[in-house]
C-alpha cells in the first residue's frame, strides 16, 4: 500500500463519515425540534430546521453517492451522475435560502 492509497482511503473514510454524520444531525434536529419553526443545534437557535435538514440530507446524500459511484455497474453511472447533479443543484439553492431565513429571523428577533 503506497502513501497515495492511504491518502486516497483516509479522504474516502473523511467524505463517507462527514456524509452519515451530516445525515445523522439532519436527522436529530428534526426529531428534538418541539416547534416547526425552530430548533437548536449546538446550543443554536436554528430557524426553519426544515428547511436546514433537507438542504444538510441533499448535501450527505450527495456526499455518499459521489463515493459510492465507483462500486455501482458503469450501466448505473449516468444517471447516478444526473442524480448527483440534482442533489448538488438542490443543497445549493436550499442552503442560501436557509440562511437568508435564519438572518432574517435573527434581526426581527434584534428588533
Amino acid at each position: 500500500m503506497t502513501a497515495m492509497d492511504v491518502s486516497q482511503a483516509v479522504m474516502v473514510a473523511l467524505v463517507v463519515g462527514g456524509s452519515v454524520a451530516v445525515i445523522v444531525l439532519a436527522g436529530v434536529v428534526l426529531v428534538r425540534s418541539r416547534r416547526p419553526e425552530t430548533a437548536r443545534l449546538f446550543g443554536r437557535v436554528v430557524h426553519r430546521p426544515r428547511l436546514w435538514a433537507s438542504a444538510a440530507v441533499c448535501c450527505g446524500a450527495a456526499g455518499l453517492l459521489f463515493e459510492a459511484r465507483e462500486f455501482m455497474p458503469r450501466s448505473w453511472q449516468e444517471s447516478t451522475h444526473n442524480l448527483l447533479g440534482v442533489l448538488m443543484l438542490a443543497f445549493f439553492v436550499l442552503f442560501p435560502a436557509h440562511l437568508v431565513s435564519q438572518w432574517s429571523a435573527q434581526r426581527r428577533q434584534h428588533r
